[in-house]
């Protein structure tokens, strides 16, 4: 009956797990690609991994990507709030960079259209306390670099060299070994307990949350990733003052957007928090509180949320379906 309902409510169109194995996954989306030819070379992943732990790459040589993206928390924050290389927290949560590759928007706020433009990012606005081009010059000040840099593009350091590997190494943090996606596209009924198959129901059901988080989608058909990719207000962070972070609205300029943030993936969920783009929530519990109660009234809130009503039963049935979403490594 479930099977049923996840195919007829949400495109329910199921891949072999052998997709996974292929160096360039099918069920990505093309124009996700990195524009370098070398992308998914070995060499290359190598060097952005390297980039990515390393914390020359910051002005104070303490921070890396890894700081607030850190394997130890599914590639997330466990922070509110991020801190920049000089101590300054930023205004918004840090998320898990798992299956980032997939995204067709990075970024609460979606500003940026791939992973190289968004590799950038941190350097321009400061959070690493460094410009790029610096970190550029420090690395060719080591041989080993300069040689790893030589043998991938055929030159020394560079900004674009950078953001190209780093890329290349943030679109293979890919996993897929949830028992939900046993569950789903392998029809093992045993994956889920049944509280957890009832709190599935509500999910697609009563608690409206498949609206949003769309198990299928049609940018990854194939993959669960539990997002739409779209933008909307729920009303966190906005007061009598107004919008705290105009958030999309920041981007497009359009009022409509003042408050509005990317859907993010509830992959790995219970292993990423806090939640939302400001880190306000610490628990499932108080983001279920939050949506159950309807959000927080505001000019720009969408129409979609409004009270839900749930039982106790039925939130923790939620939260007991939330936890399935979570891969092995990260339990």
């Amino acid at each position: 009956m479930l099977k049923l309902l996840c195919s007829a409510l949400l495109v329910g169109c199921l891949a072999s797990v052998a997709a996974y194995a292929s160096a360039r996954p099918g069920w990505v989306a093309q124009y996700q690609w990195s524009q370098y030819p070398e992308a998914w070379s070995k060499k290359i992943i190598a060097l952005g991994q390297r980039l990515f732990f390393d914390p020359r790459l910051s002005g104070s040589g303490r921070t890396a990507c890894a700081t607030c993206h850190s394997p130890d928390f599914a590639y997330g924050d466990p922070r509110p709030v991020s801190i920049s290389d000089g101590g300054e927290p930023g205004r918004r949560h840090a998320p898990s960079l798992l299956n980032v590759g997939m995204l067709p928007y990075l970024m609460w706020d979606g500003r940026f259209r791939s992973l190289e433009e968004q590799a950038f990012g941190p350097f321009q606005s400061g959070e690493m306390g460094i410009s790029i081009k610096a970190a550029a010059a420090r690395l060719s000040r080591d041989p080993n670099y300069r040689l790893q840099f030589f043998n991938v593009f055929g030159r020394p350091p560079s900004p674009d060299g950078i953001v190209a590997a780093m890329a290349a190494f943030e679109r293979t943090l890919v996993t897929g070994n949830s028992r939900f996606q046993r569950f789903v596209l392998q029809n093992d009924e045993r994956a889920l307990a049944p509280l957890e198959k009832y709190g599935l129901e509500v999910f697609t059901g009563k608690g409206r949350c498949a609206g949003c988080h769309t198990i299928f989608s049609r940018r990854a058909p194939d993959f669960p990733l539990l997002t739409d990719f779209a933008f909307r207000n729920t009303g966190i962070g906005f007061s009598f003052e107004g919008f705290r972070d105009f958030g999309r609205g920041a981007v497009t300029s359009a009022r409509k957007d003042y408050g509005a943030f990317r859907t993010p993936s509830l992959r790995n969920i219970a292993a990423t928090g806090p939640y939302m783009h400001d880190g306000s929530f610490g628990t499932l519990e108080e983001v279920i509180a939050f949506y159950n109660a309807g959000g927080q009234p505001n000019p720009n809130q969408s129409p979609f949320l409004q009270p839900l009503g749930l039982t106790i039963q039925e939130k923790d049935s939620l939260i007991a379906f939330l936890y399935s979403l979570t891969d092995a490594e990260f339990q």
